[in-house]
């Protein structure tokens, strides 16, 4: 039995005989018999008696043209559910996000989001890459962005790197260590210096840049790029952070420090995907979205304010 078969038998009763149901539906008249009998023949019942040139349902027929109707109306608001899931009127969008990518990219990722298409529901998750990639392999996430240098090796992921964005140390303005051209890791040390959790290969960097052994180069370490702004305002901090949008807001703009033998530092972001599953209409908008944030060199196209 076909939905074909049942739009067939619904064109009859509404047509009242097999000529007019015919050209409704655009076969022969040959044809469209040939139909209804296939229809019966599946059901093995009589749905409708032909004698005398007139059209009767049996009570079969009456039950399945009943049911009918119904599966017909049942798939027509499919086929309307899939049209505004691709055009993004309806459905919903699961994505995680690492910390500094939060801060980077979330709010101004998810506000346009919420211009474009405000009817999708939208669930941002934000955690490091490893609790991420294990979301996304429960399917709680359709994709996450994060920093992917730490990812533990593990099948089933497809990465999708992003441009490069420029990793800058940054201070208030005013700050004592603005007074240099560039100062030594050493020397910025001599205040609170401030980052997010680092993947080990980059930590490690840090730690054999510097002569001293009282501290940590990151005495202080957080994930939210809003709470290291505020270390920075307040407290002197210097601290480790994307050259990004998301740095700097209202009136009062952080400014880069130039560090000596620490140049050209970049994040490493990627788009991770569970390999071999088709993404939903509203996550290609996202991924989408993210790339037509980010310029052709790497940052985004709204960046912090330069010294």
């Amino acid at each position: 039995m076909q939905l074909r078969q049942l739009q067939h038998l619904v064109a009859l009763a509404e047509q009242g005989s097999f000529g007019r149901a015919a050209e409704a539906v655009h076969l022969t008249q040959p044809a469209l018999s040939r139909s209804i009998d296939k229809l019966e023949e599946d059901l093995q019942a009589r749905l409708v008696d032909r004698a005398y040139g007139q059209v009767r349902f049996t009570a079969a027929g009456d039950l399945v043209l009943a049911r009918a109707r119904e599966l017909l109306a049942d798939a027509g608001q499919v086929r309307h559910d899939v049209l505004m899931l691709q055009g993004l009127s309806t459905g919903s969008l699961q994505v995680g996000l690492g910390p500094f990518v939060a801060g980077m990219l979330g709010r101004p990722a998810l506000s346009l989001m919420a211009q474009r298409h405000p009817q999708l529901a939208v669930r941002i998750d934000v955690a490091d890459s490893n609790s991420l990639s294990e979301r996304l392999h429960r399917r709680q996430l359709d994709l996450f962005i994060a920093d992917t240098r730490d990812l533990k090796k593990q099948p089933g992921l497809q990465f999708k790197r992003l441009p490069n964005v420029a990793v800058s140390f940054f201070v208030r303005e005013g700050h004592p260590l603005l007074e240099h051209e560039a100062v030594t890791l050493d020397q910025a040390m001599d205040y609170p210096v401030a980052s997010p959790n680092l993947p080990a290969a980059v930590a490690s960097h840090f730690d054999r840049q510097v002569k001293r052994v009282d501290r940590p180069v990151f005495n202080m370490v957080c994930d939210d790029l809003g709470t290291l702004r505020h270390l920075a305002l307040t407290a002197d901090a210097v601290i480790l952070a994307p050259d990004a949008v998301g740095l700097n807001h209202g009136t009062e703009s952080l400014l880069r420090l130039s560090v000596k033998r620490l140049t050209r530092m970049q994040t490493h972001y990627s788009i991770v995907m569970l390999a071999n599953r088709t993404l939903s209409p509203a996550a290609l908008a996202f991924t989408g979205l993210v790339h037509d944030m980010m310029d052709p060199a790497g940052r985004p196209i709204a960046r912090a304010a330069a010294r």
